[in-house]
């Protein structure tokens, strides 16, 4: 389905792409869930204005993770959510690289629940490469833009959080001396 440019999918997509740069600019674990959860919200509404129900799905299974992410560090909630990445995969997998989404999203579960601060944010990187090179493929030149934007704004943010924890480990020797 075609969309011009100013239309109201269209504009959700580019309201989206604009709280994803919010998003990945946060260097505390749960305002960057937090701003994923908004961002996650306006996807799913992008996608169902688009009519893609697939990437709707996606996306309420994504919500889903933030939120239970933000509550518990639970290996076993972890697993259901990937149990739930795989059945959706199952039905939305038509050309092999349609197996990276599948892949972004249990490397985005596994960092979500199990990683914190860098490590989340460097598995986030990764996410962000995989649909990248998903966009790339399906030659969707707003996913692209999106995605590049975010992996150069996470790779600054995990810059940003590596030299805060450096400076805050500094201070206390410095103080003494």
């Amino acid at each position: 389905m075609t969309h011009s440019l100013f239309s109201l999918p269209q504009l959700f997509g580019y309201f989206t792409f604009a709280v994803g740069m919010v998003t990945f600019l946060q260097k505390h674990d749960k305002h960057f869930k937090l701003w994923l959860t908004l961002q996650n919200t306006l996807y799913g509404i992008h996608f169902f204005l688009m009519g893609n129900p697939a990437a709707v799905a996606g996306m309420v299974l994504s919500i889903l993770r933030n939120t239970l992410s933000m509550r518990t560090r639970s290996l076993w909630v972890a697993f259901a959510l990937l149990a739930g990445s795989l059945l959706i995969g199952c039905w939305v997998v038509h050309v092999w690289w349609n197996v990276l989404p599948l892949l972004a999203a249990a490397v985005a579960t596994i960092s979500m629940f199990r990683l914190k601060g860098v490590g989340m944010r460097i598995g986030m990187l990764i996410t962000t490469l995989l649909w990248d090179a998903n966009n790339i493929l399906l030659g969707s030149i707003g996913g692209i833009a999106m995605e590049s934007t975010i992996a150069v704004i996470s790779v600054v943010t995990i810059y940003r959080i590596y030299r805060d924890a450096r400076l805050a480990a500094l201070q206390p020797g410095e103080a003494a001396g």
